[in-house]
């Protein structure tokens, strides 16, 4: 069966580990998390491969460019896995919705730190950096923070700040 959807052994292995790793950070972060985390995560359980598509040789490690191969192999299945590119990063959705324009540029502001903090934004930055009105900020953001890819910070004066997980780097 794998075959026929062109996954050998390790992509198919590979992409069980994936989706295993996106499922149990849906919680934290809507169903969006960078490749990066992913491969972060899966190194740091030690995660190794018992198969390989070539008896010769067993592949024991992976790249980034494995892990989209291998969500690139799920979305085939119609999972609602997929990859986009948000700014300097390669995200994983691994949920069955649908990002518009306006959501993916929200992200990509939130990733452009020149405003303020990596992976925050506000209101103010969205409607000086977009020129947009209110009302689309507030849509874009409500339907972002519904999904769980969004959080909302309300500060003691009454600011609001919408903090992306997703985007959040591992301190080291």
């Amino acid at each position: 069966f794998w075959g026929k959807l062109g996954m050998g052994d390790f992509f198919y292995e590979l992409s069980v580990k994936v989706a295993e790793v996106c499922l149990a950070s849906r919680s934290r972060n809507g169903g969006i998390i960078r490749v990066g985390e992913v491969n972060e995560i899966l190194s740091q359980r030690g995660t190794r491969f018992k198969f390989a598509d070539s008896s010769k040789s067993k592949k024991t490690s992976y790249s980034d460019d494995d892990i989209i191969t291998a969500v690139k192999k799920l979305s085939a299945l119609g999972s609602g896995f997929r990859t986009v590119t948000v700014g300097r990063s390669v995200m994983i959705i691994s949920v069955p919705e649908e990002l518009d324009g306006d959501h993916m540029q929200i992200l990509n502001l939130a990733q452009d730190d020149s405003h303020g903090s990596y992976g925050v934004i506000t209101i103010r930055d969205i409607k000086a950096t977009l020129s947009w009105d209110e009302d689309r900020c507030e849509r874009a953001l409500q339907k972002l923070m519904g999904k769980g890819m969004v959080w909302l910070d309300i500060n003691n004066d009454g600011k609001k700040s919408y903090w992306f997980p997703s985007l959040w780097k591992k301190i080291t």
